[in-house]
């Protein structure tokens, strides 16, 4: 259960890895660099509209952000992929992007802390 100063959903994490902080902290630093590519390709990709791209930086984060329960990610992400089918103006793609390395940076900062 997430509280309202946290995005992150610890609990199945700890579940999965029976609390062992070394395993846990070794996730998240993983994770981190996952979330932070991901916020890249997606802003790049987005902005370029190269779907295909896209979808591949997608769905390669989109388990990792389940598991955490961050549905917001895959919320915008999902939103994002109609702005790309309804050709959406740059400026709609520019706000998705920048609301992703918002959520992104939260997410990093909440990992951070995990690192042992």
């Amino acid at each position: 259960m997430t509280d309202k100063t946290t995005l992150i959903d610890f609990s199945s994490l700890s579940e999965m890895l029976y609390g062992e902080e070394k395993y846990i902290s070794e996730f998240s630093e993983a994770a981190v660099d996952s979330f932070t590519e991901f916020s890249s390709n997606y802003r790049k990709y987005l902005l370029a509209r190269d779907e295909t791209n896209f979808r591949k930086a997608g769905h390669k984060i989109k388990p990792v952000a389940q598991l955490l329960g961050l549905d917001q990610i895959i919320d915008e992400y999902e939103y994002a992929k109609t702005l790309l089918w309804d050709e959406k103006p740059d400026e709609e793609l520019e706000m998705s992007a920048k609301k992703i390395n918002r959520i992104c940076n939260k997410v990093v900062e909440e990992l951070k802390l995990q690192i042992k």
